[in-house]
């Protein structure tokens, strides 16, 4: 589970949030799914000779790593 899920939480909350949290689990596994399923990561940009291709290399560089992201923090196994 990801620190950002208790990040600000005193010690007695933070307990009561993860309980909270690993209650969701089968909500992000189906989540974990869909986004596996129909957010697939882009392609690189390796088109070179059309004007501003390093700026669609850098959309989609971005696009990945959100996507990697908000798998990491919906992935509730042990780090």
């Amino acid at each position: 589970m990801q620190s950002a899920w208790l990040k600000g939480l005193k010690a007695g909350q933070k307990e009561k949030r993860k309980a909270e949290v690993l209650g969701y689990r089968n909500a992000f596994d189906s989540l974990k799914e869909i986004l596996e399923r129909d957010f697939k990561k882009k392609q690189s940009v390796r088109d070179y000779d059309v004007p501003n291709w390093e700026l669609r290399q850098i959309a989609t560089n971005e696009y990945n790593q959100a996507l990697d992201d908000l798998l990491k923090l919906i992935t509730l196994d042990k780090e």
